[in-house]
């Protein structure tokens, strides 16, 4: 909704139109999306924009403006990061985040792997060796886990006709076959009650011989943008000749347990683009967006005339500015990715998304 599905009124799936509204994407919004979705043939589920734009304009017309979706997820990206750093203060002491970055990124030389050895290319070579890989990583998981204190959740293995448009979508231009590059389809979750039992937990994994830590994500530190702390890892293990990678999320149950409260996942889906470019511009970006009293306003417009009418310095003031820009540039992205409704160029949009430095 929002930037750009009020131009190319394409039907929204419900990951889509979170992505537009955010925290507008209330319960009633989602009773009201389930009522009005159809399943197509890949089993994706959308939403004419026209029946959308109606239940916006009778129940929530904010969802219809840009401005004021942005300002309200402002306002809960700020409460989440309050609320997630105030449980983090009662319930972690440290020691989680001595836990080591591993592998930041997986390059061609972490590949999934058919049973003859090749990389996969293909789903059938792919899901073979996953369905075998599923049921290591969970004797794996469960022998790794503290006698009490953690809760395991295994997925059933990722559907594949998203899988197979994940692959073809974000990975058809690389080096090895696409299908090879799908490291989500044997995922399992660890819900830990305590920070000693993500610490045991992981002190276990790096101590068994049959699985292998590829890569580590350790964001109790830093946190992701939007507060929310966790761990991200994919592990690889062994099946016949071949290694497959899992992925496993890490929890610490305190956080995981007040989503509900201060709906951090929501937001992440709302900022994610916001957040894409390199360190330095991400970094910039989330100082300037916490250092905005958007606890003080009403609308966007309130926001604005209180930064000006405050004390603050012209760093500040110069800093909102490339903020709002970089707003507005990343709307016109969107709409240029998924339709009509924008004339920034590829050239405009690496500028934005940071590639280059650039705040």
């Amino acid at each position: 909704m929002g930037s750009n599905v009020s131009t190319d009124k394409k039907p929204l799936t419900e990951v889509k139109l979170k992505s537009e509204v955010g925290v507008l994407f209330d319960d009633k919004a989602k009773r009201a999306f389930d009522a009005a979705a159809t399943e197509g043939p890949d089993g994706t589920r959308t939403v004419p924009w026209p029946t959308i734009e109606a239940h916006a304009k009778e129940h929530d017309e904010r969802a219809l403006d840009p401005r004021k979706c942005m300002f309200h997820n402002l306002k809960a990206f700020k409460a989440a990061r309050e609320q997630i750093d105030e449980i983090a203060r009662e319930h972690i002491r440290g020691d989680v985040k001595k836990i080591p970055w591993v592998g930041k990124n997986l390059g061609d030389e972490c590949r999934q792997y058919g049973l003859d050895g090749e990389p996969a290319a293909s789903l059938d070579a792919l899901y073979d060796v996953a369905a075998l890989a599923r049921v290591q990583f969970e004797e794996i998981m469960t022998a790794a886990c503290p006698e009490s204190g953690v809760k395991l959740m295994f997925a059933p293995l990722k559907g594949r006709d998203r899988a197979g448009a994940k692959a073809r979508d974000e990975y058809k231009d690389k080096t090895a076959p696409c299908y090879s590059w799908l490291f989500d389809i044997t995922r399992g979750a660890a819900l830990c009650q305590t920070e000693d039992a993500i610490v045991q937990l992981y002190a276990s994994l790096e101590a068994d011989d049959r699985v292998d830590i590829v890569r580590t994500k350790n964001r109790f530190a830093p946190p992701l943008f939007n507060g929310y702390q966790d761990i991200l890892m994919n592990v690889a293990v062994k099946v016949e000749k071949v290694s497959h990678m899992c992925e496993l999320q890490i929890h610490l149950m305190p956080i995981k347990e007040s989503e509900a409260l201060h709906r951090s996942h929501t937001v992440y889906e709302y900022f994610r683009s916001f957040f894409l470019g390199n360190s330095d511009a991400v970094a910039q970006r989330l100082e300037m967006l916490c250092k905005l009293p958007v606890d003080e306003a009403n609308d966007v417009d309130e926001l604005v005339d209180h930064v000006l009418g405050s004390d603050a310095d012209a760093n500040l003031l110069d800093g909102l500015c490339e903020l709002l820009t970089s707003i507005e540039a990343i709307f016109r992205v969107r709409g240029r990715r998924e339709g009509p409704g924008s004339n920034l160029s590829e050239e405009d949009a690496r500028v934005w998304w940071g590639e280059r430095g650039g705040g």
